[in-house]
């Protein structure tokens, strides 16, 4: 855990930053605007002073220290930080803005003003334990399209470094409307404030249940130092488990596949239903979660299938840019719609493919250009540092970037 002088540092610098990033300021303007489509029910409320008071009142909760003691010294910590963002940037709201504008969305406007849509999916993360070359993890970043974004390949390749504690490896987003609203909402990093004596992925699933109020909604791949796994499916206060199958774990967004997740989402998907007025099938979200389970479900056959033979990055990348079969079943989006009253539509932005450890250790990284679908572009080819390139890499690749 940080000290109050490093929270301090960490949030002064933070907020320096995105005092001068022109994009900042673009990016929760858009958000906001996002936010305004999606929740018209939100329509009268002015989302600045929201997220404003909104603070206030998280920082000022109580934090029950019997039922969670790892936190005696948390509560100095995140005090300090938003001090030292809000000293760094001088905008009230920037700071609020930052620390809180996902909490906000996913415990306040997910359940209390039921949006017209789905939010539509974002991410996929695979992970495989063990492969041709060793451990490889594949992630997709898919969202609407925001013209102001541009999307650079990374400057450097896998480091190489082993894990030394349990490490997220995957994600993707996935939120219920019509959500519960948990009863601690003081700010805690759960990662931050764990114990380090947690090594094992039991102990560490162990302690992220007892805390589940405190972080996600969202799906997760964490991985150990031996490279085992587990997908986590979250909520704002449930949570779901599923352990690795073959040494391979993935997770894709807006849907759960844990049974008591899944139960419990689509209970709440009806009562968002009923509040809406909808039609319980002839709709967009119910079209659009019933893509999101179907694609959930062959992504796992996917990951099943690569992993019950030797993986390898060139079978990963096909599962990260799947387009095999049509939508809303394929991984990779290109823009498509499931439904005639849709208003927005995903793609995958960017997608990597990776090998981490060890003498070929690299990534295949792909990005949306234009109108192209990612699949229809070649990749650039990002190599660890000390890593020799090697002739059969060059085929389909447009560039390899050197550390």
């Amino acid at each position: 855990m940080l000290t109050v002088e490093q929270a301090y540092q960490k949030g002064k610098q933070a907020g320096i930053a995105a005092a001068k990033d022109p994009q900042w300021i673009l990016m929760a303007e858009s958000v906001m605007d996002w936010a305004k489509k999606s929740y018209p029910a939100s329509a009268q409320l002015n989302y600045r002073e929201e997220i404003i008071k909104l603070e206030k009142e998280r920082m000022a909760a109580d934090l029950d220290l019997t039922k969670f003691p790892e936190c005696r010294k948390w509560v100095d910590v995140v005090r300090a930080e938003h001090k030292g963002f809000l000293d760094g940037c001088g905008d009230l709201w920037m700071m609020a803005h930052h620390f809180n504008w996902y909490w906000f969305v996913s415990r306040r406007l997910n359940t209390r003003y039921v949006r017209k849509d789905a939010p539509k999916g974002k991410c996929t993360g695979v992970w495989f334990g063990h492969g041709k070359e060793g451990p490889m993890a594949g992630q997709n970043l898919d969202d609407i399209v925001r013209p102001f974004q541009k999307f650079d390949p990374p400057e450097k390749g896998p480091s190489g470094k082993p894990f030394t504690k349990i490490t997220p490896v995957g994600s993707a987003s996935s939120a219920v409307l019509c959500d519960e609203e948990p009863e601690n909402i003081f700010p805690v990093d759960v990662f931050e404030i764990m114990p380090e004596d947690i090594k094992t992925l039991k102990d560490f699933v162990d302690f992220l249940y007892r805390y589940r109020e405190f972080w996600g909604p969202g799906n997760i791949v964490f991985a150990d130092p031996e490279y085992n796994s587990v997908a986590i499916e979250k909520s704002n206060c449930r949570m779901g488990v599923r352990w690795a199958k073959n040494g391979a774990s993935a997770v894709t967004a807006c849907s759960y596949l844990t049974p008591e997740m899944n139960a419990f989402k689509k209970e709440r998907d009806k009562i968002s239903f009923e509040m809406r007025g909808f039609d319980p099938v002839d709709n967009p979200d119910y079209v659009f979660w019933q893509g999101c389970e179907k694609r959930y479900k062959r992504l796992l056959h996917l990951v099943e299938q690569e992993a019950s033979g030797t993986p390898t990055i060139e079978g990963l990348a096909s599962i990260m840019l799947d387009h095999a079969v049509p939508f809303p079943d394929r991984i990779c989006l290109a823009g498509e719609k499931g439904h005639r009253l849709d208003w927005e539509a995903n793609w995958t932005l960017t997608s990597s493919s990776s090998v981490l450890f060890g003498p070929t250790r690299r990534t295949l990284w792909w990005r949306k250009e234009g109108n192209k679908p990612i699949y229809e572009t070649q990749p650039f080819l990002i190599l660890g540092e000390g890593v020799e390139m090697r002739k059969e890499w060059e085929k389909g690749v447009r560039q390899v970037i050197k550390p």
